[in-house]
């Protein structure tokens, strides 16, 4: 049975990452088994690519390579052998080894006790970078033109640029801005600190924005003390940055510390500050000046949309695979967002589980099709 480009490079990615995390986590037998299932779906795709064909191959040998390092022990998994990369070979079109081989090594001391109510801190080697994204090329473009190819070529980008780096994602809810924001600051090679803005209020007065000063402080103090940039995020922004004077108390005291904060940025000249919302016409006018970029961060279209039921779907088995049509899906859940189809798919593969365990009949895409429905009249 033949299968698409695009699924069978989302079974072969998933199996990769799965491969790394569980390689990472020394579960090696496990390991070896994910890394020799991707060495087979990277083969598969070498039949689809044309003049990429000896590229894939090679990839497909080099992960066999690694599969064959590792070496579990009869007494746990407590052994690894050392597996050596060879640089000479070829890199394919996917990106192998973004999400582990190459990634930035740990560093940095833990939150101390008393942070983590404000924000959830991530490293880099914690985090996967835009291979993790579908879609969304001209945000990607966008943050590569601004952000990125300045650390990459600062030689060439010898110009006395602003130091405040602050980017606003503007769009609908559960189109992956979060995602995005993440991916980022792993393709700068960035810890990430994702803000719980809703902790940071408080109904006292004054602490709101003592509670804001202090997440700054603290990740200033940590970016000076090792030597590194951040990217931080506010999740929903808008929550505490509202145009003061609309009766929202909340954002009375939490956007004058804002507005400090973003303009003290410059005492670190390689923070990098993002935000999310769904309503940018409901933000300060002041606030929003701040942010120097707005990205916007669409619904996916039918192209994307195929995409993602493919890559959510990925691993389910052949024999489900071959009855649906992905494309019709796509067709028929416009309007939905990527979580939108996260969760379609995910309760497709329970609905599947139970045909599995013989719980259950039905025809896999009437019941995909039945769940996209479901999810289009409540959003009526």
């Amino acid at each position: 049975m033949d299968f698409s480009r695009d699924y069978l490079h989302g079974r072969f990615q998933r199996s990769y990452e799965e491969a790394l995390s569980a390689k990472r986590g020394n579960d090696l037998a496990r390991a070896k088994r994910l890394f020799l299932e991707a060495a087979d779906y990277m083969e598969r795709l070498a039949e689809c690519e044309g003049e990429e064909r000896e590229t894939c191959l090679a990839n497909a040998q080099r992960i066999r390579r690694i599969a064959a390092a590792i070496v579990p022990s009869p007494y746990g998994n407590t052994v690894d052998t050392p597996i050596s990369m060879d640089p000479s070979a070829p890199q394919s079109l996917y990106p192998i080894g973004t999400a582990g081989e190459k990634a930035a090594p740990a560093r940095g001391e833990p939150i101390p006790t008393g942070m983590e109510q404000y924000f959830t801190f991530f490293r880099p080697d914690e985090l996967e970078g835009f291979e993790s994204v579908i879609g969304l090329e001209e945000a990607k473009a966008a943050v590569e033109d601004y952000v990125i190819n300045p650390i990459r070529y600062p030689e060439a980008y010898s110009y006395n640029f602003l130091d405040n780096k602050a980017i606003l994602l503007e769009g609908p809810p559960g189109t992956g801005k979060t995602t995005f924001a993440k991916a980022v600051a792993k393709e700068v090679d960035q810890p990430f600190a994702l803000v719980n803005v809703s902790a940071l209020v408080n109904c006292l007065v004054g602490e709101t924005g003592k509670n804001i000063d202090k997440v700054f402080a603290f990740l200033r103090a940590y970016a000076e003390k090792n030597d590194c940039g951040i990217t931080v995020f506010f999740d929903e922004l808008d929550e505490i940055g509202k145009a003061r004077g609309s009766d929202d108390k909340t954002s009375e005291a939490a956007v004058p510390a804002l507005l400090r904060n973003l303009d003290g940025v410059a005492k670190n000249k390689r923070f990098l500050i993002l935000a999310n919302t769904n309503r940018k016409d409901l933000f300060d006018s002041a606030l929003a000046e701040r942010f120097r970029k707005l990205i916007y961060i669409p619904l996916p279209d039918a192209d994307l949309r195929e995409k993602l039921f493919a890559a959510k779907l990925s691993d389910v088995e052949e024999r489900f695979m071959g009855e649906l049509d992905l494309k019709e899906a796509a067709a028929r859940s416009e309007g939905l967002s990527g979580r939108d189809i996260t969760f379609i798919c995910d309760d497709f593969k329970y609905l599947l589980a139970k045909v599995k365990a013989g719980l259950a009949e039905g025809t896999p895409m009437e019941a995909l099709l039945g769940l996209i429905q479901k999810r289009m009249d409540s959003k009526k």
